[in-house]
């Protein structure tokens, strides 16, 4: 990593620094929003999901963003590369100024060494609201057993793999919330209350709050 005297380590430097690129023109629900995520297409589990037409996976947005920005990609892969393989330095993790902040806005864990990036970089900055989307919550207890405490600014939300389908979160003590999408007709008929996708997420924020609704539901798109 470059040095620099008395330049701070930012979201908005740190791929130049550390070669990590943190997404900051997000698009959509989730314009203003920062994160930093991870590839689908080389995530051994998202490859799998997306496979059963009946699970939510085989609907990927990150995949249509990618076709979008040429970019994109190239840049989440290497950001795989580096978050799953070795835990960062501290003078590797930037200062983040931002309200909320969500990691895997594009893909999902896949190792316990990227958990306990994401749990050191909520660490180092204990006044932003985090929150981490996975399909894979065994590999955070995975690492919880091996001494990494979850952070108190985080929120982790379990996302349901089916389409029109509630995943359980009784076994995982650590998550927050349930993420699940449903499609139009369904919701309608089983008085399902769709409280995600009406406000951008930086006006919203139920997802990276602590408290209020355990079960976030959005409509298929």
């Amino acid at each position: 990593m470059s040095k620099k005297s008395n330049e701070l380590l930012v979201v908005g430097n740190a791929k130049e620094k550390t070669g990590i690129h943190y997404t900051l023109k997000h698009t959509g629900k989730m314009a203003g929003m920062m994160s930093l995520s991870t590839s689908c297409t080389c995530n051994p589990f998202c490859q799998e999901y997306s496979k059963d037409p009946k699970k939510i996976c085989s609907h990927c947005y990150a995949l249509r963003q990618m076709k979008i920005y040429n970019d994109l990609e190239s840049c989440l892969v290497k950001n795989t590369g580096i978050l799953t393989s070795r835990v960062l330095k501290k003078e590797e993790i930037p200062l983040i100024n931002a309200t909320y902040f969500r990691f895997e806005a594009f893909g999902d864990i896949q190792s316990v060494i990227q958990v306990e990036n994401y749990f050191n970089i909520c660490k180092a900055n204990p006044l932003v609201r985090f929150a981490l989307w996975t399909k894979n919550p065994g590999i955070i207890e995975n690492a919880i057993s091996l001494g990494n405490k979850k952070p108190r600014n985080l929120q982790i939300v379990l996302s349901s793999h089916y389409i029109n389908a509630v995943a359980s979160k009784t076994r995982y003590g650590f998550v927050d919330k349930v993420f699940s999408v449903y499609d139009k007709n369904f919701a309608r008929e089983n008085g399902v209350v769709i409280n995600c996708g009406t406000k951008h997420c930086l006006e919203c924020g139920l997802c990276y709050r602590a408290g209020g609704p355990e079960y976030i539901n959005e409509l298929l798109k």
